[in-house]
């Protein structure tokens, strides 16, 4: 199983349209721990050279944060930006369903429902003088559910967005992604080779999907990315950050 970093590493490259190798050789002298990039055609970008590989984590990731840095840099220079229709106020919480009255029927039937069979029989035990056996304890649970929150201590993005994988099984990957003003640079757009659902859970942001115009997407809205197609974000809401949640489906 791939460690943090390399996860990490791995979901940056992704969102660059890169692909992250990384060594697993561990004898004397060869690369281990260390990592490269390559393009989606399978051409060295950063850190392969004739020997293999050469770059440390750290200094791939400085790659992938500078060349992010700069190109947004250049496109929010160059493109003006996106003309957002005004949309309501936008709150983290989730929309409460009134709970529903019983009707006074329901409510008679359940308070004349009669006892339960092991009731009216412990009844007539101790109306008989005899103590009713106990019921059984219940059995142990097997196991405890980790209940996450995808709100819960959100990174800071101000600086560069922020990825993180929450679950991934035979070709399908499930990551929260938080945004506070990045856009996609107009000469580099993401492309996978794969298809991407994404859906915005909190904040604004714009999207434009190749041969389309542009969307705007609030709280419950989602589109799906197909396979190839070329796509940039063209806006994404600051305070409150934009979360976001993509599941790449069919991931090699």
């Amino acid at each position: 199983m791939p460690d943090e970093t390399t996860v990490k590493l791995r979901d940056m490259a992704l969102h660059r349209g890169l692909k992250l190798r990384a060594s697993r050789r561990r004898k004397p002298g060869g690369d281990f721990g260390k990592f490269g990039l390559e393009d989606a055609s399978g051409a060295p970008v950063f850190g392969i050279g004739a020997e293999g590989l050469g770059a440390s984590a750290g200094e791939v990731e400085a790659y992938l944060r500078g060349a992010v840095a700069a190109d947004w840099k250049t496109s929010v220079r160059d493109t003006p930006a996106p003309k957002r229709p005004a949309r309501p106020p936008v709150t983290d919480e989730p929309p409460r369903r009134p709970s529903k009255p019983k009707p006074a029927a329901s409510r008679a039937a359940n308070d004349e429902e009669p006892l339960p069979k092991a009731a009216r029989k412990g009844g007539q035990a101790r109306a008989k003088g005899g103590d009713p056996a106990p019921p059984p304890p219940p059995p142990p649970p097997r196991f405890a559910p980790e209940v996450g929150n995808l709100f819960a201590d959100l990174p800071d993005a101000r600086r560069a967005e922020a990825f993180t994988t929450l679950a991934e099984a035979a070709g399908s990957r499930v990551e929260r992604i938080v945004s506070a003003g990045q856009r996609t640079p107009e000469r580099s757009p993401m492309r996978q080779s794969h298809d991407e659902w994404v859906i915005v859970l909190a904040g604004e942001a714009a999207m434009r999907i190749e041969d389309s115009e542009e969307v705007v997407l609030g709280p419950g809205d989602h589109l799906l990315i197909r396979a190839g197609q070329r796509h940039w974000v063209t806006g994404t809401s600051k305070d409150p950050p934009t979360v976001w949640l993509a599941v790449h489906l069919g991931e090699g």
